[in-house]
């Protein structure tokens, strides 16, 4: 891949760009009574399986700004996703035309840059995509990254404490596959009991490390009359300890009951545009 690619993708990789504003810390807490952390774990698991009836697409406007060293800007477009892992970014210039593409079923992604008449594709363990989706961030669950949700798969909870300002209650979780291959990633979620959504999710290595740490703010329905339950989160703060910057997606004006195939996340090259692989 060429400098010139990574060049646009520092500023409009937005879904897949975890990026960092500083070192993360694990979360300090406050001991819950034994009684009160079972009553939450009851709450916790009792809305994660609600979830699991919520609409399996979603398609919104975005506005996701950069912040780095390197480069500062903002662009605007569309983002559209299915459960568990298909994503679609279309960026858009000052005029309203597509400036970019992005596209992943959790596999293979394809990037397509309208001004170099390009597309760059591959699969999404290259490290070429490695080095903008850092570890921690499973591309296998972009949906569920981007709607505030966790997977619907069995979850391994090893302890809940209550956050010291009183913003909800920590959970230390993992998924079940990763606590059986060692417990190699631990997984810190501030819930809401009240709310009943996620404000925060971050993910440390064995080390305690904080790789990923992902904020969710202005939770709304995605339409009139949806589900509480179902509620979708308006702003995401996305924060990484692997190249030093911040990003945040506001996201709005959903399309109410959208309803996606596999074939709406493909974007074919226009006649006289160059395919360069990845690898």
């Amino acid at each position: 891949m060429k400098r010139g690619l990574f060049g646009v993708l520092s500023g409009g990789l937005g879904l897949f760009l975890l990026l960092s504003g500083g070192c993360a810390t694990l979360p300090s807490t406050k001991p819950l009574a034994e009684l009160q952390q079972q009553q939450a774990v009851v709450l916790f698991r009792e809305t994660m399986a609600r979830q699991q009836d919520c609409p399996s697409c979603l398609d919104a406007q975005v506005r996701l700004s950069l912040k780095s060293v390197v480069q500062n800007g903002t662009i605007s477009g569309f983002i559209q996703a299915k459960a568990p892992s298909f994503l679609k970014f279309t960026g858009l210039n000052p005029l309203g035309q597509p400036l970019l593409f992005l596209t992943t079923d959790g596999t293979f992604f394809r990037y397509v840059v309208v001004p170099e008449a390009k597309g760059y594709e591959g699969l999404v363990t290259a490290a070429a995509f490695k080095k903008y989706a850092p570890q921690g961030f499973d591309p296998a669950h972009g949906f569920y990254w981007l709607s505030g949700r966790l997977a619907p798969e069995k979850l391994r909870i090893f302890s809940v404490a209550e956050d010291p300002e009183g913003h909800g209650l920590w959970l230390e979780l993992a998924y079940a596959d990763d606590a059986s291959a060692g417990g190699l990633l631990r997984r810190h979620v501030l819930f809401d009991p009240a709310q009943r959504v996620i404000l925060r999710h971050l993910v440390a290595d064995p080390d305690g490390r904080i790789m990923v740490d992902v904020r969710y703010d202005d939770y709304a329905k995605a339409s009139e009359g949806g589900s509480d339950n179902c509620r979708l989160p308006g702003v995401i703060r996305i924060h990484a300890n692997n190249n030093g910057a911040l990003m945040e997606l506001t996201l709005g004006d959903w399309l109410p009951d959208a309803s996606f195939n596999a074939g709406d996340f493909r974007v074919d090259l226009p006649l006289g545009f160059t395919l360069v692989p990845v690898e």
